[in-house]
Parts: C-alpha cells; structure tokens; sequence
C-alpha cells in the first residue's frame, strides 16, 4: 500500500519523485516482461507467439553475446600490437558503447529475470581494469600529503604555441599565459613551436617569458614554413640529462630528462607518439555524410580513413615499445607524460603504463577527454608516474586555443634531506 508523504514540502516532493521512478519501472518490466511472454495456452496463435517469443529472446542472447565478445576484442587490443592483429586496435575505439551495451543488457534481462543479465555483469567485472581507465569513478578526494615533497606537473599539447601567436602584456598569447599561471614546477609540452618572423612568437620570446624555468629542454624535430616544431620540458629543478628517444618519425617525437629534485633524480618522459593522420578536410568529409549519406560514401571513407590510421596504429606501436624500454631500464623513478594519439583501451597505453599508475584513473573521474576536435572527444593525453609517487588534485583545464586540453597534477614525492629548487 501507498505510504503517504510528511507534510514538509522538500520532503513531499522527494516522495513523489521516488513513487514515480518506482512506478516507471514497474511498468517498464511488466512491458518487457509481456512483450516476451506467449499468450494462453490452447491455441494455434498461442503456438506461433510461443515461436516468436523463443526467436526474439535467441535474438537477444545472440546480440549479448556478441557485445560481450566485443569487450574481449577490446582487452586483446590493448595488450597485442597491431603490428600482430589491427581488428582489436579498431576495437578499442568503441569501448564507451561497448560498456553502456552491456550494461543495458543487465538491465534488460533483469527486467524479464533471466540470469542472462549474469553474462555481462560478469564481463564487466572480469574487464574492470581497463574500464576504470576509460571511466574512473573516484568517490573521494585524494588529499594533500604534507609529509611529502609536491611536484607540480603540467601537459599540454599547444598546437604550434597557439599557432605563434605574439604574447604581449596588453594582448597575451592564451597559451603561454595558462603555463605561466598554471606556476607548475615540471611542464611537458607538445607541438611546442617558435617562428622565425618577428610577428610571431620566437625563441626570444621564449627564453625571456620563461625565465622562472631555468631549466629547459627543447628538442625540435620538424623545420618548415620558418618554424621549429618539437618538444619542450620546462623544469624549475637541476637538470643533468637529456636525450631523444631513439625511434623513426618524421613529425612526432620523444624525450627525456634527468632532473635532480633535493636527493633523487627523477627521469621525466615528454612523449607526443604517432598521429592518426586524421586531417581537418577529412573530418569535413565526414561531417558532409549527415547531409548527404550513401552507402557508396561511407565505404569510401571509411576504406580510407582505416587505411590511414591502420599505419599509424602500426608506426605507433614500434614507438611505444621503445618509450616502454627506455621506461624499464631506466636507473631512476620516471614519470611519462603526453599525447599519446591514443585511447586508455589501446596498446599504446598498456605499454607505455606497464607498472606505473595513471593520474587521471587514480585521482579523476568520469571521461576526462583531452582531445576535443569537431565531433571528435578522445582522451590520449595522460600523465604516468612510478608507485613511489602519489597523485593528486588532477585537473583538465578548459583553454580551447589548441585542439588538445591542458591537463595537470600534483605528484608527491618522499622528502629528501637537500630539497632546494633553483
């Protein structure tokens, strides 16, 4: 029988709004339950109904079962090189769906109370660590750690500085304005870039704004149009090392740095891997396929847009194995950061990640992209650390002046004896 509500009108309202949501489900699965139900027994259309109803449920199972396989094709592509197999690469693309299918499966067959709902929940639960990283849910707040040292971490892909745009006091560069504020004490840049017209943002610019960064590491790997493109590591700490990591790109490249922070050194990995190759012209063409859709266009996109990316899947995965060797034999704590033109489901992220833990699936919750483009919203900017670390108040800024979010953490550190910065 209806309870009746507390006179208090807060109260009232919440009331009515649990009846109602109790009252939708009921009738949701008396609905779900009748559409898959046989009529009475005795006769000939109780016969046939009884056939549709078995055909709709084998249907239903079959298409269960094939999600779930789907989430198996994920977890294989985030541990086999697509060098090996490129399907579960693709795969791995589609995890988002793939989980709210399955889920939505749960519930369908909970409704209709067939332990069906059991083979997905179980996939859910088997394949829950590559879901937490593709959707962390943090209830609690990591708090600071006063008995360790803070590190201060920021990267940002910043689309050729924001595309060189001067920065001047009464008309700043958005860009290089978030850095300054931002007052990390580590920033990893991607697609750092400086021009040689004076109209535009140079190295002068550079080496004098960035002053409270004595310590830097710039590494370009791409000179044309009269600009450099490359990487750039500011450090506000002693830095005794900095090499390339040895592997073929013609645009995208790794370094690390060796910084010494009080009595530890500390080698930092700024990583900007493989691009899709996926150009703006080819997001127009696809966008173009809502207003004029044929069969014959979508197979040719999407024949061309799979060619594409398949060689950047492959040309990826020989980088990653190379940043993962330089990550297992390095003599000293690392934290690897960047664009990594992946997604958290993919093998590049699996490799690259080895043993470390990921800021964002430690400290941060929900979908947390980094790349916002068009119709496009992935999240393959990240920031890996060693165990010894613990992470904190990570955050994704909002500056829209590249295609790729800033993201940033406070990394803790053991305290040593001579912490001093310079």
């Amino acid at each position: 029988m209806r309870k009746k509500c507390r006179p208090n009108s807060t109260i009232r309202r919440k009331c009515r709004t649990r009846w109602r949501l109790t009252a939708f489900w009921i009738k949701l699965r008396h609905r779900a339950t009748k559409a898959f139900q046989p009529m009475k027994k005795g006769s000939f259309l109780n016969k046939k109904d009884k056939t549709m109803t078995k055909f709709l449920r084998g249907i239903m199972i079959l298409i269960n079962i094939f999600v779930v396989l789907a989430l198996v094709l994920v977890k294989i592509g985030s541990v086999v090189s697509p060098n090996t197999a490129l399907l579960p690469a693709y795969a791995s693309l589609g995890l988002l769906p793939i989980i709210i299918l399955n889920i939505a499966f749960i519930v369908f067959w909970i409704m209709l109370r067939k332990w069906w709902s059991l083979l997905s929940l179980l996939a859910l639960i088997i394949f829950s660590g590559i879901i937490k990283s593709a959707v962390p849910v943090n209830l609690t707040r990591t708090e600071a750690d006063s008995t360790r040292t803070k590190i201060t971490l920021l990267s940002y892909n910043t689309m050729n500085t924001g595309l060189m745009k001067k920065h001047r006091k009464d008309d700043p560069n958005p860009v290089v304005q978030y850095i300054l504020d931002s007052d990390a004490d580590i920033v990893c840049l991607q697609e750092f870039a400086v021009s040689e017209n004076k109209r535009q943002f140079q190295s002068d610019d550079f080496e004098r704004i960035f002053s409270k960064y004595p310590h830097k590491h710039v590494s370009f790997q791409l000179d044309k149009w009269r600009m450099n493109i490359g990487l750039a590591t500011l450090s506000k700490y002693p830095i005794i090392e900095k090499r390339n990591v040895d592997y073929e790109s013609v645009f995208n490249l790794s370094i690390y740095t060796d910084v010494v922070i009080g009595d530890d050194t500390i080698r930092i990995l700024n990583n900007h891997l493989e691009s899709n190759r996926i150009t703006s012209m080819d997001m127009k063409k696809t966008a173009e396929l809502r207003n004029d859709f044929s069969s014959e266009k979508l197979a040719g996109i999407t024949k061309y847009l799979s060619r594409k990316m398949s060689t950047a899947y492959k040309v990826r995965a020989k980088q990653v194995d190379e940043v993962a060797n330089v990550i297992s034999n390095s003599p000293y704590k690392v934290i690897s950061c960047g664009d990594y033109n992946d997604v958290p489901a993919s093998y590049a992220y699996t490799k690259v990640k080895g043993n470390l833990k990921d800021a964002f699936r430690e400290t941060g919750r929900g979908l947390g992209w980094t790349y916002a483009h068009s119709y496009y919203r992935f999240r393959i900017d990240y920031i890996m650390y060693d165990k010894s670390f613990r992470s904190a108040n990570y955050k994704r800024g909002n500056l829209k002046s590249s295609d790729h979010y800033p993201i940033q953490t406070d990394l803790y550190l053991s305290k040593s004896k001579n912490y001093e910065t310079e």
